[in-house]
């Protein structure tokens, strides 16, 4: 196949009604790759028209983010976003594995697991070796050696390896499809871990495959296949996804007509020679830009979650931040129709609900989130999105276009009213920008928040009122920090725990010791401070904060309760009407409190 690079400037604005168009969609209908750079200037409209005709542009195509910075240049930065970096082509940038931390990933240096020990001891002499063939990352298992044809992650927690392997019965050797590898490196700790072992070894710990094992054998036992599991939630849009003859997941993406030069964030996942999108885009908000291009900045040609009710606002979001299979037949780990052979479109007016069912992860309560990306499960599980007087969304402390000052894209100001306060979790700004003025906040004026460190004493000792503790929530360990008990990182990504909760509700000690027959669970009070970073009771600090049915839980929650409990000193869980007064079960948590007959928080 011939293909040319065209040189388009970022920044112009091609929202003019095209005058031609072409008959027909190619099977494949990107010929050429184009990029963006400042050397030259293309009409977008003729590009696309160059590769779809207008009736199917007109539909809804997906055109990738560069083509929406093209117009929305103040939108740059969105580039530079996790969203766009959860897949990327392997390089020496995005390839971070360093066990030794001596500046050189562990493909370049050709890790063996056999000649260390490692999470992968039990596979010897046949654990995964990393290495490098030409400009090639790597991996050998058993007698089998893998490409790496993408990496998951990177950018925070961990990272993942995506592969293709050497089979029989395909064209040329090895897999049609992608698959996730058994090594996973977490940043934390610079060390590894094995996910899901059982996918590449048997039950006597040997490797399942070999360069002579047939294609349909290797799609039959193994699950980590990429379009299968994880695809939904790492590319804007998908055309299809159907098993070829050898019962391997192909998902079909929509190609990547711009692209910057050397941004590993667009690779060729289906093999084809081109690029495509992958990794969250503007679309995948917007829903497809196509229309949008071809006939003008009206708003009845994109979708701004903004315009949404709150509900399918929060949607948007819960594309990826739940943990879902498909329907009916739970095929995909994301919400896919799969009668129909379609994912669920921002702004369409369907029920989301319809493309998805539930396989959360959580705690014994059946409330708090144990695994990640269960956001807005969590979120859900509050009251906060469906409050009477105020319906919460995330993207009121998320901005999903740009970095901000905070970490996670938290909102570094918020405007109200005509005020500007800046925000930050650390010093609960955040939560106050909203809070102040009402509840036990109702000292704290907005103004005040907005001059923090002009007002911290005053704001300091009404907080400290609340919390029953010191005023210091920049610090290490982030005393009277709001999110320290109202989102305490009781999920795992990498390593425990290293995701905030999302129900925005404590966590009391109680649950601890309710749960002992199921493993426990963690409390906010233990799990932010008191099993991880101060001693307060002789009991020392936690040998393990994975585990909630020691005698060292038992004991720190059951002090615990003292103070937070029934006929607790601080916040009693037997008192009605109070903060902490409710009945703990598994839809209950302290944290939702019945509110006054005469509170109007939007009242004079």
């Amino acid at each position: 196949m011939r293909r040319f690079t065209l040189f388009i400037i970022v920044g112009i604005c091609a929202c003019a009604a095209a005058a031609f168009a072409i008959d027909g969609l190619r099977d494949n209908p990107i010929e050429q790759q184009q990029q963006v750079t400042t050397d030259g200037q293309q009409d977008l409209i003729a590009i696309l028209l160059g590769m779809y005709p207008q009736k199917t542009l007109e539909e809804g195509v997906y055109v990738g983010s560069e083509f929406c910075i093209s117009c929305h240049g103040g939108m740059a930065d969105f580039r530079n976003t996790l969203h766009r970096k959860k897949t990327q082509f392997p390089t020496e940038e995005t390839v971070v594995n360093d066990y030794n931390q001596n500046g050189v990933n562990d493909f370049a240096e050709g890790l063996d697991f056999n000649t260390i020990d490692s999470a992968f001891d039990t596979y010897k002499p046949n654990a995964p070796i990393l290495g490098m063939d030409g400009g090639n990352y790597t991996m050998t298992i058993g007698e089998s050696t893998g490409n790496l044809v993408a990496v998951q992650g990177g950018e925070g927690w961990k990272q993942r390896y995506v592969l293709r392997m050497p089979v029989t019965g395909t064209p040329n050797g090895i897999t049609a499809g992608n698959y996730i590898s058994p090594v996973q490196y977490n940043l934390e700790t610079n060390g590894y871990t094995v996910y899901h072992g059982g996918d590449w070894y048997d039950a006597d710990h040997l490797p399942k495959f070999n360069p002579s094992t047939p294609a349909s054998e290797f799609a039959a036992n193994n699950t980590r296949s990429y379009s299968q599991g994880c695809i939904g939630c790492h590319s804007t849009g998908m055309k299809s996804v159907v098993q070829d003859d050898n019962g391997e997941w192909q998902a079909d993406l929509y190609p990547a007509a711009l692209t910057m030069p050397g941004d590993p964030t667009y690779w060729d996942f289906d093999h084809d020679g081109n690029k495509d999108l992958t990794n969250v885009g503007c679309e995948s908000c917007h829903g497809p830009g196509s229309d949008h291009i071809l006939n003008g900045p009206s708003t009845g040609t994109i979708v701004n979650p903004a315009n949404l009710d709150t509900l399918e606002a929060n949607w948007v979001c819960a594309q990826c931040h739940i943990r879902p299979k498909s329907v009916p037949d739970s095929l995909h780990g994301y919400p896919y129709n799969e009668t129909e052979d379609r994912q669920w479109i921002p702004g369409s007016g369907e029920d989301f609900m319809d493309f998805w069912t539930d396989k959360s992860g959580r705690w014994p309560d059946g409330k708090h989130a144990k695994q990640h990306h269960q956001q807005w499960d969590d979120l859900y599980e509050s009251s906060k999105p469906t409050f009477v007087y105020h319906e919460v969304r995330c993207s009121e402390c998320h901005n999903s276009h740009r970095n901000t000052a905070n970490k996670h894209q938290i909102v570094d100001s918020i405007d109200d009213g005509g005020l500007t306060i800046a925000t930050s979790n650390d010093n609960n700004t955040l939560c106050l920008a909203c809070h102040a003025g009402h509840g036990d906040f109702e000292a704290i004026t907005g103004e005040m928040v907005a001059d923090y460190e002009g007002n911290e004493r005053d704001i300091g000792e009404v907080v400290s009122a609340h919390s029953h503790h010191p005023y210091a929530p920049e610090r290490s360990m982030g005393l009277s920090r709001c999110s320290k008990c109202h989102m305490p990182k009781v999920a795992k990504s990498a390593v425990n725990y290293d995701i905030h909760s999302h129900t925005f509700e404590p966590i009391p000690p109680e649950k601890t010791l309710m749960y002992q027959d199921d493993g426990g669970m963690p409390n906010n009070c233990a799990v932010s401070c008191h099993a991880t970073k101060v001693n307060s009771w002789g009991y020392g600090i936690a040998a393990d904060i994975g585990v909630w049915n020691d005698q060292f839980a038992v004991d720190t929650a059951t002090k615990l309760m003292e103070y937070y409990g029934p006929a607790g000193s601080w916040w009693n869980t037997d008192a009605p009407k109070s903060l902490g007064g409710l009945i703990i079960d598994n839809a209950l948590a302290p944290g939702v409190y019945e509110l006054p007959e005469d509170f109007d928080p939007e009242g004079d």
